[in-house]
């Protein structure tokens, strides 16, 4: 959007922007942009916004930082190695237990 300025920024996962993206979407047109956000959107947040943000937070909660813990729930990993291929962005080690809790706790969300 040429010539708004950025008022603040945050990070938000996929479920998570579906569900901005269709508040906007009732309040009028999308534009060319957020509508193929839209689409997109659409086709791959597995979860619903509100279970994204509770296991988002339970992530958080374990150290996770929150970077990491969008991208665990925008792939919602289905194995511990892709889990783990996942945190290593973060350039952070975690030890086996919080991994073992990180899938459990995804293991949990996913079955809603």
């Amino acid at each position: 959007m040429i010539g708004k300025e950025e008022k603040n920024r945050k990070l938000v996962s996929l479920p998570e922007a579906l569900e901005i993206l269709e508040k906007r979407k009732k309040a009028g047109a999308l534009g060319y942009e957020q509508e193929l956000a839209y689409d997109h959107a659409k086709k791959f947040a597995k979860l619903d916004a509100e279970d994204a943000k509770k296991l988002r937070a339970e992530m958080e909660k374990l150290g996770i930082s929150e970077k990491a813990a969008i991208m665990v729930v925008n792939v919602m990993p289905a194995e511990q190695m892709q889990l783990k291929q996942i945190l290593a962005y973060d350039k952070a080690t975690y030890d086996e237990e919080i991994i073992s809790k990180t899938m459990e706790a995804i293991e949990k969300a996913s079955k809603k």
